[in-house]
């Protein structure tokens, strides 16, 4: 077999699961070479919000945070497994492999950051939230939470100012290229090479679409490729409901769960992901673009399903959101909340302006619905479900619709006056509160409103106009896949690791499981996991061919 390039560690994608990976095998000594998919560095990171969630970090220790190991794997366990979920059982109530995996990252995670800034990759800064307080996570109200804050990390940029996904990646890629990393874009892995002892021992690949190329790996191959939002056949057969879509990189079609699939590795996770509502007409009409609702920004706002009912509370972080979506109703045959709508009043989206999804005022926009009061919102609401049929199944509103939609204000209006939300208990937690709502746009406005007894919820105003975003579920990427162990090796089905071969970030099945734990949940465990395959796979013995 020929190879255009041997080197001691393959590694796949170029997001930070990759770069974690490939700046931990290059400082061990090993020589390293990225393969990109893509003709952009950077895969989903290079979209995202750059945070990464680190238990037990050093600005926590700093200040005095004590993020204590047994409440942390707990608050862990509880969230990604409440099914499985028992306090008093040694793994608490999870297989071997899943508490490894959770076990394993409370201790690696915040050495995995440690790692790359130690070695000048990236520099840290700690979330201090608009309230002047270190961040909470996003089920800080568990009672196995502790009410715990400080965990979220972002990269910090040259004025020493809290950055993003963008800044993370030019970091990281920035001590690639002064660390004679080679990162070749336009590479798509196809097919894991193996040798007759079943050992891993390259890739073959095909470059800018045309040529086959085969690639050495002496030790091993560590994918960091990205999920599969964008293979619309998976997201059909895996995943647990409707979705329209996704901002993860358009090249992320689980690549490595055919190529995985190929060699015998065992799947997992396949229904998970990490979620977000999203503009469904721009989904549909721009299905590459980044078009998700992360914050439900405002207080005089609120979402209602097709019958005009409140479904949740609306300031729950994203992922959660999302879930509502997925409510099937075996009556009608129907997912019920396939699609939300998001309902506002000339407060909110003049307060809130320029905060997605509300425009700045003055400016058009397709996915705005007006009407100048309820009954005009309705019919509005009606006429574009209509044009938006073919991709919707039909979906429209029941004829219950505007009745309840009226119930409903009203109901929340007197929520929002007494400053406690019966159905829902939006605002009584801290998340609510700091995360999701947060002053307004436009300065000059008194806010939160005097004696206000719950910010987070103000009365929709007596008149029009009034406004909807019409909302469904999409991901940020998908994370299911290869099952590793807690040293980031892909197993078979017979649970062996396959040597020489490693996995991290959304391309395996993710060790959160469905759970979205704090902000950085999803970049949190591609670092940690990167870090940790690649400072193993610099141990594995050289294979032969």
């Amino acid at each position: 077999m020929d190879f255009v390039q041997e080197v001691d560690i393959l590694v796949v994608g170029s997001g930070a699961a990759a770069f974690a990976a490939a700046i931990t095998a290059k400082e061990k000594g090993a020589e390293v070479i990225m393969l990109e998919k893509g003709s952009i560095v950077g895969g989903t990171t290079m979209r995202s919000g750059g945070g990464f969630w680190t238990p037990n970090n050093r600005f926590q220790k700093k200040m005095g945070i004590r993020d204590e190991k047994k409440d942390a794997i707990n608050y862990m366990a509880r969230l990604s497994y409440p099914q499985l979920y028992n306090p008093d059982d040694p793994m608490l109530g999870l297989i071997k492999n899943d508490f490894e995996l959770i076990d394993t990252y409370y201790d690696r995670a915040h050495q995995a950051v440690e790692f790359l800034e130690d070695c000048g990759a990236i520099k840290t800064i700690n979330e201090i939230n608009w309230t002047g307080k270190p961040q909470v996570d996003y089920m800080d109200h568990l009672p196995e939470n502790k009410g715990v804050r400080g965990r979220c990390l972002y990269t910090q940029n040259k004025d020493g100012k809290l950055s993003y996904g963008g800044e993370l990646v030019r970091q990281l890629k920035a001590w690639a290229n002064t660390n004679n990393i080679p990162i070749i874009t336009n590479h798509e892995a196809k097919h894991i090479l193996r040798n007759a002892q079943g050992e891993v021992i390259g890739l073959t690949v095909l470059k800018e679409g045309k040529n086959t190329l085969n690639f050495r790996a002496r030790k091993a191959v560590i994918f960091g490729s990205g999920g599969y939002t964008h293979n619309t056949e998976f997201m059909l057969h895996f995943q647990r409901g409707p979705h329209f879509g996704g901002c993860s990189a358009p090249t992320n079609k689980g690549d490595f769960i055919r190529m995985g699939g190929e060699i015998g590795a065992k799947l997992g996770n396949m229904a998970g992901a990490w979620r977000a509502q999203l503009i469904l007409e721009n989904a549909i009409k721009y299905p590459d673009g980044v078009h998700n609702v992360f914050y439900i920004g405002g207080d005089s706002v609120l979402e209602v399903n097709k019958y005009g009912l409140r479904v949740m509370d609306e300031k729950r972080n994203y992922s959660d959101r999302a879930m509502t979506h997925f409510v099937w109703n075996p009556q009608y045959a129907e997912w019920t909340n396939m699609l939300l709508f998001m309902i506002f009043d000339q407060r909110t989206a003049t307060y809130w302006q320029g905060f997605t999804p509300f425009p700045v005022q003055g400016t058009e926009v397709e996915h705005i619905i007006t009407g100048g009061n309820f009954d005009e919102l309705a019919e509005n609401i009606s006429a574009r479900l209509k044009k938006l049929a073919p991709h919707t199944g039909g979906f429209s509103l029941d004829k219950r619709f505007l009745e309840n939609l009226k119930d409903t204000v009203d109901r929340f209006n007197r929520f929002a006056a007494a400053g406690k939300d019966e159905d829902f208990g939006r605002g009584e937690f801290n998340y609510d509160r700091e995360w999701t709502t947060f002053p307004p746009t436009i300065p000059g406005v008194e806010w939160p409103p005097k004696d206000s007894p719950n910010y987070t919820m103000y009365p929709l105003s007596e008149e029009g106009p009034y406004y909807a975003v019409i909302l469904a579920a999409g991901t940020l990427d998908t994370n299911g896949g290869p099952i590793i162990n807690k040293k980031a090796q892909v197993l078979d089905n017979f649970d062996n690791p396959i040597p020489g071969l490693y996995g991290a970030g959304n391309c395996i099945a993710s060790p959160t499981a469905n759970a979205y734990w704090g902000g950085g949940s999803t970049i949190g465990p591609a670092l940690t996991y990167g870090h940790i395959a690649a400072w193993n796979a610099v141990t594995e013995p050289v294979k032969q061919i």
